[in-house]
């Protein structure tokens, strides 16, 4: 049986707007100290951890369409940040990789958004911080 609340707490809401203020944080950030958008941090730490990606395999590990991913994609390679090469297995796939600019970059954002992350836990404390990472990461994963 639910719990009676005398507020609708409308969680959903509540963690879209704490999300776009986060990323609002980190986006001005980044852009300030690494050049880069928080976008375009995301594909760079993809591409250093797991190398070589399709473009297809980033949408699907960002939830990213995939219009949103070749312009994505295609602005990063302009600013020389990723190389995209043709798959030599399936040509309407394009593969992505990391230049060494891109590289640099990346590591710069790292920094920052470990800054960021180091913050918020001071903010959060320790067990609502553990709290949020399970609650996250199981919101992240489940399909």
């Amino acid at each position: 049986m639910a719990r009676a609340r005398a507020v609708d707490r409308r969680l959903f809401l509540l963690l879209e707007i704490a999300a776009r203020r986060l990323d609002r944080e980190a986006d001005a950030r980044l852009r300030a100290t690494a050049g880069v958008t928080t976008a375009q941090a995301a594909v760079l730490f993809l591409l250093a951890r797991r190398g070589e990606r399709r473009m297809g395999d980033i949408g699907e590990t960002l939830s990213l369409n995939p219009p949103a991913v070749t312009g994505l994609v295609n602005r990063m390679e302009a600013l020389g940040l990723v190389v995209k090469t043709a798959s030599k297995t399936d040509r309407r796939s394009a593969l992505v990789s990391l230049t060494e600019k891109g590289r640099a970059m990346g590591d710069a954002a790292d920094h920052i958004l470990r800054d960021l992350n180091t913050e918020l836990e001071a903010r959060l404390g320790e067990d609502d911080s553990d709290m949020l990472h399970r609650v996250l990461t199981r919101l992240a994963t489940e399909r």
